[in-house]
Formats: C-alpha cells, structure tokens, sequence
C-alpha cells in the first residue's frame, strides 16, 4: 500500500515521565514515510497532555488528541479503541500501528512493520524489556514461549511468517490495515487482553499475522501499570511466586499446531477429506464440513475448527515444560534428518 496514509494510536494514562521517552524514539524513525501520532488521554491527572501539546511543534510528526475526563477506573481496551478510533480519523484507508505510552520503539520499527505489512495483514513485534528493574522469571518464560513458538511453525508452516519470528502478540508493537481492523471488530473493550483477542477474532476470518522479529519495542518492566490484571501485574506475580509458574503442555500445544496444519491443508477439498479430521477432533463430520464451508481460507478453518486435545489442556510446571519441549524439538530434528 505505498502512499497510504499511516496513523500511529497509543493510549496515555498518567505517563508524565515516559511518554517524551516515547515521542523521542518516533521522532527519530529511519526510513518511515510520514505519520500522525493519535494519542488518546485516558483520565489523566497528570501532565501528560500539557507535555505533549508543549513538544509537538518540535516533532517532526503530526500530533492529533483526545480526552476522556469522565473519571472511570482504566479499562485497555477500551482506552486502545478510542486510540485506534482517532487513528481511523486520519487514516481510514491506511495503516494502523499501536504502541504503549511506557514503551521505546527501535529506530526503525515504523519501517520494519509496513514491510510486514507488505507480508501479511497484521504485524506483531517482539517486545523486550528495558534496562531497569530485572525480570529474569519473565525472560525465562519468554524463551520458552518462543521456542514453543518456533515448534509451532516446523509443525505448521505458513507463507507469511517471517523467518526471525516470535511468540508475542502484544499491543505494545501492533499493526493492520485500516480495513482489516474494521473487519475483526477493533480492540474490544477488556481490562487486559484485548490484543490477543483481536489477533484470535482476525485469525478466525482468515486473516494472516506475522509475528516479525524485525520488528522490536522495548517496553517497561515496572510493576505499577496502568491496566489490572495486564504485564506489570504479570511481572509482579512473578516476583512474589513461591512456585514456578505453571503453562501449557507443550505435547498438547504441539497436538495442536499439528491438528491445524491438518485442517490447513484439507480446507477447500472434498468431503472424504474433511472425514479424517472427525475423529481426532471428536466433532461429528457434518460441523466440520459446516464451518469448512463458512471460512474464507485455510487460516480461518484451522482457527474456528480446533480446539482443546481430546483429554484437554494440561498444565505443567516452566522446568518440566522446558525439558518437555526439548524432547520435542529433538524428535523434530531427528524426524527431519
């Protein structure tokens, strides 16, 4: 989409201190066409919006606002979807990104994510942490998730994905089409969580998402955020954990990346092909022919058609899940050779 408008939405509650951080790093992106910052002040007591009206003649970007002033406890989702609302204003047949008001884009992450955008319909970068207060809990978690990841595209390889990818889908670094938000129904109004929804309810019509390692934002490690229940809570639970943190049964994640390669590759054929998957995924085969028939593509069959393994989801301790998922990338490799 070259020379289509691009609009970047980021939600500021009382972030006084790191938001010039914030309008620093996208004043100094390399290699970006023009944009216009959208930034939705979500009942702020502090300066923030005094801070960015004082530096926006200074930015070598447009700088467009809006307030809320009601007094309602945060809500993300919320507060994200006035952001990308205000985003759609200028840019409603354009490109959309979102950050956070506490986070640091690379120098070159608005370029980075339009060439993923040329790739695929929605982008998510890798988040990581800012020098600071140390999560080494969390960054353990985040290479296990990623090499759960990486599993999940030897077993389910798809033409989108970018070749240093990732496991995050955080709003901290994500973007889509104007057209493709509208179509997945925008961030819905949650506490927290309102990015995975969105990727879940974009994947389910069969829209591609790229988790492109090209693409980095460094974001905030403090425990005192602005949403309940979203990655400074995360980050705090871990601190006072007593025992490792539970997570999925990579064996079970792993039946499942096979499952919707499966259906990946039966979507579009004919029934007798269909009747292979009835039994694994203990649906009859008249529903799995039903919803074959209600997807666009085979992203959007393999989204809404598996679910939970046959004796559900299992949750393991991090240490047995790391050396779960060894055995399995081993078998991989040797499967492979």
């Amino acid at each position: 989409m070259t020379g289509a408008e691009v609009a970047i939405a980021v939600p500021v509650r009382d972030e006084a201190d790191r938001l010039p951080r914030l309008l620093d790093a996208l004043a100094r992106q390399v290699g970006a066409p023009r944009f216009t910052l959208a930034l939705f002040f979500d009942n702020c007591a502090d300066d923030s919006l005094a801070i960015a009206l004082r530096l926006a003649p200074t930015l070598p970007y447009r700088i467009i606002t809006d307030c809320c002033d009601a007094g309602r406890p945060s809500n993300a989702g919320l507060a994200r979807g006035r952001a990308m609302a205000l985003a759609l204003s200028v840019a409603p047949d354009g490109l959309l990104l979102t950050t956070d008001a506490d986070s640091c884009p690379a120098p070159d992450w608005v370029a980075a994510t339009l060439a993923g955008l040329a790739e695929a319909d929605v982008v998510a970068g890798r988040i990581v942490q800012q020098p600071g207060h140390a999560a080494p809990l969390q960054a353990r978690l985040e290479v296990y998730y990623d090499r759960l990841h990486a599993l999940r595209r030897r077993l389910d390889p798809v033409p989108w994905e970018a070749g240093d990818t990732h496991h995050w889908t955080s709003a901290a670094s994500l973007a889509m089409t104007s057209a493709v938000y509208r179509a997945a129904g925008g961030f819905p109004p949650l506490g927290h969580g309102e990015d995975a929804t969105f990727a879940d309810a974009a994947a389910r019509l069969g829209f591609a998402l790229r988790r492109d390692g090209a693409v980095r934002v460094a974001t905030s490690t403090r425990r005192d955020g602005r949403a309940g229940g979203g990655f400074a809570a995360h980050l705090a639970t871990l601190d006072t954990a007593e025992q490792p943190p539970l997570v999925a049964h990579p064996a079970d994640e792993a039946w499942r990346y096979a499952m919707q390669a499966e259906a990946r590759q039966r979507h579009g054929c004919d029934r007798r092909f269909y009747a292979r998957l009835a039994a694994p995924l203990r649906l009859p085969l008249a529903e799995i022919v039903a919803v074959a028939a209600e997807c666009a593509n085979g992203e959007a069959f393999a989204a809404r058609i598996v679910g939970a393994p046959p004796g559900g989801m299992r949750t393991v301790t991090l240490p047995d899940a790391e050396r779960l998922i060894a055995g399995l990338e081993q078998d991989r490799l040797e499967g492979a050779a």
